[in-house]
């Protein structure tokens, strides 16, 4: 009898694997467009390198979790504004489209959308895919609008996090830059809700918390909270992220289609985060760059084992 060659079965049985691992759910529960995100983006307005990522995780049908990060860096200084933004834009687009490639065309559970000449960005969910969460770090100073395409938050039972970070956490490197800030420096904070007044609020040389607790006072429907709505995710892909500095504003019944927030002070940064509807959120997010390593020994080992039965099998 012919013997199985165990470097051949450890090859090709980690595709065989995966395949069979990674295959949506069969019933299709979650219709496509049902989970959607739409970012407004603007020209930035920090006359230096600053970055702005963001993360998008979404769940096969009562499977496991995926996602993928866009970034890219922006100068104000440097930006051809006679586009009006439309190229930073796109370069998010194509961020995220490289970001997905990192996954099997199977785990891409999410379409995003850049509509030609526009400043937005659509975020949406595949058939048998449903988005869990999105998380924008914006530490250029653009003005962004956020809405789910005419619904309600509240309504959609999305959930919504405003988190104050110092741009400093992100772009202090040190022996490199001379001084990390520890506070604000000098300009505003505007958030608009829909078509209301819209909200100021100073930051002149107040620390993040003091800012997000004059924020959850003013902002119906928030509160301060000690513990992330989204976790912070960090591996091979995400970088870039910082920890959760231990607090931020959450609006958990944002009775609201729309939420605009504009930041005019070079020293911070903003985390905005959704929290979608999930019934699986206890599951592990798989990261393909873990996964693939995994099967590999397991199948190694099979191989191994068998070769080793067939070559020790009594005559």
């Amino acid at each position: 009898m012919k013997l199985f060659n165990p470097l051949h079965l450890s090859v090709t049985a980690p595709l065989l694997l995966s395949g069979i691992l990674c295959q949506p759910a069969l019933a299709v529960t979650s219709v496509a467009g049902q989970d959607q995100l739409r970012i407004h983006t603007s020209l930035p307005k920090k006359a230096s390198d600053s970055l702005f990522s963001y993360t998008t995780e979404w769940r096969v049908d009562s499977g496991d979790l995926y996602r993928a990060t866009g970034l890219g860096f922006f100068n104000a200084a440097k930006i051809d504004t006679s586009s009006n933004g439309t190229l930073i834009t796109k370069k998010l687009f194509n961020a995220l489209k490289d970001g997905l490639m990192h996954l099997e065309p199977i785990w891409r559970g999410i379409n995003i959308n850049n509509p030609e000449n526009q400043t937005l960005l659509s975020i949406a969910n595949k058939d048998g895919y449903s988005l869990t969460s999105v998380t924008v770090r914006d530490y250029t100073n653009q003005s962004l609008k956020y809405d789910l395409a005419d619904k309600n938050f509240s309504a959609s039972g999305v959930q919504i996090a405003l988190d104050l970070v110092l741009a400093a956490d992100v772009e202090y490197i040190e022996g490199f830059t001379t001084k990390k800030s520890s506070t604000a420096s000098e300009g505003e904070i505007v958030i608009t809700v829909d078509d209301q007044q819209p909200i100021i609020i100073k930051t002149d040389g107040k620390t993040t918390r003091a800012l997000e607790e004059e924020i959850a006072k003013q902002l119906a429907s928030s509160q301060l909270s000690q513990t992330a709505l989204v976790s912070s995710f960090v591996s091979f892909y995400d970088k870039n992220n910082k920890p959760f500095d231990g607090s931020e504003v959450q609006l958990s019944n944002f009775a609201a289609n729309s939420i605009a927030i504009d930041i005019t002070d070079p020293n911070l940064g903003i985390l905005t985060k959704f929290k979608f509807k999930d019934e699986n959120s206890t599951v592990k997010v798989n990261d393909p760059l873990f996964l693939f390593p995994i099967l590999l020994l397991t199948t190694m080992l099979i191989g191994c084992y068998i070769w080793f039965r067939k070559t020790n099998k009594p005559e």
